[in-house]
């Protein structure tokens, strides 16, 4: 669900969970209005910090409702569980990974680098079912959920790795058809690491941030990049995913890596 605006910033909405960002008057108050206007809201948390940490995690402040992290989302007709406070998860990505998923061609060999709790990797098993995902995460408390919501969404394909994205990829060199990384702030350090994982013909969803007059600055980055690693370059689309501050953007990059 996209942020909604009013008297404070807006909130998130996780299942029976509301995130506010808001100050603390404000989200006593925004609590107060949620939960008479949506009977399905249980709890409200108030964001405590900013995303930080290898897990980009966040800290959360109970503001009113049932004392309770645990969230039951649905999006694009799949169920995830998770634990917002041990965990990423932006429900501001449900477009990018219904466009994602809807790409994917039947039987092909997908891998989505730093998976999370797995909507990438499940909306495309579950769009796919004859092809094979193999989703890498680095937080154990997101790949146990992960497992959980590929049984949850009665998916067989999905293979779990716990690990760092780029060591997993030296034992998956040239299997992939399509690789997805939604890792913005890094996905520049491993592109090494997927350009392993391509197959002869390859497309990688490349998610960056960059400022909003510096995209083809990036793009030529990029391309720079896959060449020096000895492969061919093409672009079969780009779009900016979402604002991310007052001077960036997120962008991707749908490459064809030959």
């Amino acid at each position: 669900m996209a942020p909604q605006r009013g008297a404070a910033r807006g909130y998130d909405l996780y299942g029976s969970i509301a995130v506010v960002e808001a100050a603390p008057g404000a989200a006593q108050a925004m609590a107060r209005r949620l939960m008479l206007e949506n009977r399905n809201v249980k709890t409200v948390l108030r964001k405590g910090g900013a995303v930080s940490g290898r897990y980009r995690t966040r800290k959360f402040v109970y503001v009113a409702g049932r004392r309770s992290t645990l969230a039951e989302y649905r999006e694009n007709n799949c169920v995830f569980r998770f634990d917002v406070a041990k965990v990423f998860f932006s429900t501001r990505l449900a477009f990018e990974r219904k466009r994602v998923s809807e790409l994917v061609r039947d039987g092909e060999h997908v891998v989505v680098m730093f998976a999370g709790v797995g909507p990438y990797a499940i909306e495309i098993a579950k769009r796919d079912r004859k092809g094979s995902v193999i989703a890498m995460e680095l937080n154990a408390a997101a790949c146990r959920y992960m497992e959980e919501n590929a049984r949850l969404n009665k998916v067989g394909n999905v293979l779990v790795e716990r690990g760092d994205a780029g060591r997993l990829a030296l034992g998956h060199k040239g299997v992939a058809d399509r690789i997805v990384m939604p890792l913005p702030a890094s996905s520049r350090r491993f592109l090494g690491s997927a350009l392993a994982m391509c197959g002869r013909r390859c497309i990688v969803h490349y998610y960056a941030f960059c400022r909003r007059d510096g995209i083809s600055e990036m793009m030529g980055g990029v391309k720079k990049a896959v060449e020096a690693g000895g492969r061919r370059f093409g672009l079969a689309g780009w779009r900016i995913v979402r604002p991310y501050s007052a001077t960036d953007v997120e962008v991707v990059l749908d490459i064809i890596v030959h």
